[in-house]
């Protein structure tokens, strides 16, 4: 561009305007080439308006070297200091920041003879969101990862976006729109480390670029098929010959053990049963207790009553600050179930309410939940009626942030409503996990397992009982069990008197499979349903904790 003097008057080019300095017949001004004017690396003619970043850096190149004293730069009318080597044809300064986003302004700068003036956006500069992750395990098969890179604004080209993204492996790529790249990686083993790299440079559709390299990574873990220490396993616990044999048997292997002593009355107060055997026995042997406590009879009155008045949710909290003061507890886990959905915000406030009561005391407050399907809100039949009676009460993302853990009981897929059918198969924990997860950190949540069965008559008629009992009714009919290769477990029919059974059940070897899915989805262990009720060998899946 060249600039002979000019009258008084601006010129607009874009949002560039240019005006010269008056000059007298006998002191001509000379003439300045601008050879270049950028903000943030981009001319100022390439956008209407151009976006900067909040940190913005200015360069201006002239044709001819200028003193110190000829450079004069203003932003929003007001001074900007410029320091500069005498003689020197390029200025490059960082305007004063951080600017808000999405603030507008306007810079003005004299050279020599000539005024550049631009207006401009704050925006940020072009970034990713990287959630990396392993991608459906399998215990017979090369783990795999996945990736989804979310930009924080439309690419410009998705080929030259992808071309600055390295994944480690083979990497498949596949856009979701100008936002969303999808990868699946595969080729890695057991204990392999698995990155993603994200260069600067991807170009926006806004003109704009990314400035700054970004990187995920994670390690794939060593094995898929035991608890490794560090993973947290949850016990549940009745008080049954079964379950006190197999506690007594496996106090090493257990870090928190959940008996069901306790009911939460309508008026606040709690009434319970603990044992102080088992109370003697874990401590001793370095398990923490964390009892559950349920609204009485599971009845949604009692919840409701309780969850309505704020006063009873607090006499709720002291009261169970005290319980667990009085024997030694590490703190109490809510199972609040049959809570109906249009109480949902009521039950986070309980939830609230006890993290105030418990952590001031040194207290772990966790609440077992039970996960939600995509649609079901917008379902009909069974699973609408689900939704609103049973697992439309619980706010995943609200609950985490105050809650210390939340246990995801995956399992009862197939239950005393629905036809016969896996108790916990292993795609359906997967969508549920995947669905019910959003908003809720990974390592404060645990992947329920079963260990019991479910026996169906018919729609409605429905028993359950453990492991042992299933062999037995197996052996007493002549019946084979048979493994489903989709839902990872365990089923058999048999007719006793005259009257057709299927039974599906969980067994070492279908639960060390879906152990795959804690490292999967990063979570902090399993919880499990419930001590007694196990096959004697699914404590091979559990390495000793002390």
């Amino acid at each position: 561009m060249r600039f002979p003097v000019l009258g008084t008057g601006a010129m607009t080019a874009g949002m560039l305007l240019l005006g010269g300095l008056v000059a007298t017949e006998l002191n001509p001004v000379p003439v300045v080439n601008v050879d270049a004017v950028e903000l943030d690396g981009a001319p100022v003619l390439a956008a209407l308006v151009p976006q900067v970043s909040p940190r913005p850096q200015l360069m201006v190149k002239v044709s001819h070297p200028l003193n110190p004293g000829d450079w004069h730069l203003t932003l929003d009318g007001h001074p900007v200091d410029v320091a500069i080597h005498s003689s020197a044809d390029i200025l490059r300064v960082a305007l004063p920041g951080p600017l808000a986003l999405s603030s507008r302004h306007t810079m003005e700068l004299a050279a020599g003879a000539m005024r550049v003036r631009a207006a401009f956006q704050v925006v940020p500069p072009l970034s990713a969101a990287i959630n990396l992750h392993l991608y459906h395990l399998q215990i017979d098969a090369q783990p795999s990862v996945a990736a989804t890179i979310q930009f924080s604004r439309a690419v410009a080209s998705r080929t030259q976006a992808q071309e600055h993204v390295t994944v480690s492996g083979h990497p498949t790529f596949t856009w979701r729109d100008a936002r969303t790249l999808d990868v699946v990686s595969t080729g890695f083993h057991l204990s392999d480390h698995a990155m993603v790299t994200i260069d600067p440079g991807v170009d926006a559709a806004d003109g704009t670029a990314s400035r700054s390299a970004q990187h995920a990574d994670l390690t794939i873990p060593s094995t898929l098929t035991t608890v490794v220490p560090g993973h947290m396993v949850q016990m549940y616990y009745a008080n049954t010959d079964d379950g006190h044999a197999s506690l007594l048997a496996h106090l090493s292997q257990i870090d928190v053990l959940s008996p069901a002593w306790y009911d939460a009355n309508a008026d606040g107060t709690i009434t319970g049963y603990a044992r102080r055997d088992v109370i003697d026995a874990a401590h001793a042997s370095g398990v923490a207790i964390i009892p559950l406590v349920v609204n009485k009879d599971v009845d949604p009155g009692v919840g409701h009553a309780i969850l309505a008045d704020p006063a009873r949710r607090a006499a709720l909290a002291s009261n169970l600050v005290n319980e667990a003061k009085t024997y030694g507890y590490a703190g109490f886990q809510l199972d609040f179930e049959q809570i109906p959905w249009t109480d949902r915000d009521l039950l986070t406030a309980l939830v609230q309410d006890c993290a105030g009561a418990f952590h001031p005391a040194g207290l772990n407050l966790s609440i077992a939940v039970i996960p939600r399907l995509p649609g079901d809100d917008s379902a009909s039949g069974a699973l609408l009626d689900y939704f609103h009676q049973w697992s439309g009460a619980y706010d995943f993302a609200g609950l985490a942030k105050v809650a210390d853990f939340l246990s995801f009981m995956t399992y009862d897929e197939h239950n005393g409503v629905t036809p016969p059918g896996a108790v916990s198969g292993t795609p359906w924990i997967r969508r549920a996990l995947e669905f019910s997860m959003q908003g809720v950190p990974p390592e404060k949540a645990t992947l329920g397992l079963p260990t019991y069965y479910h026996d169906w008559t018919g729609v409605g008629s429905l028993t359950s009982s453990s492991y042992a009992d299933a062999m037995i009714l197996a052996q007493q009919h002549g019946a084979t069990p048979a493994f489903d290769p989709t839902e990872e477990e365990l089923h058999f029919g048999y007719d006793a008197w005259g009257v057709h059974h299927e039974l599906w059940i969980q067994s070492t070897d279908t639960l060390r499979r879906k152990l795959a899915l804690m490292y999967e989805y990063g979570l902090k262990g399993i919880s499990v349903w419930r001590l007694g009720f196990e096959d004697p060998s699914f404590w091979s899946l559990i390495p000793a904790r002390r």
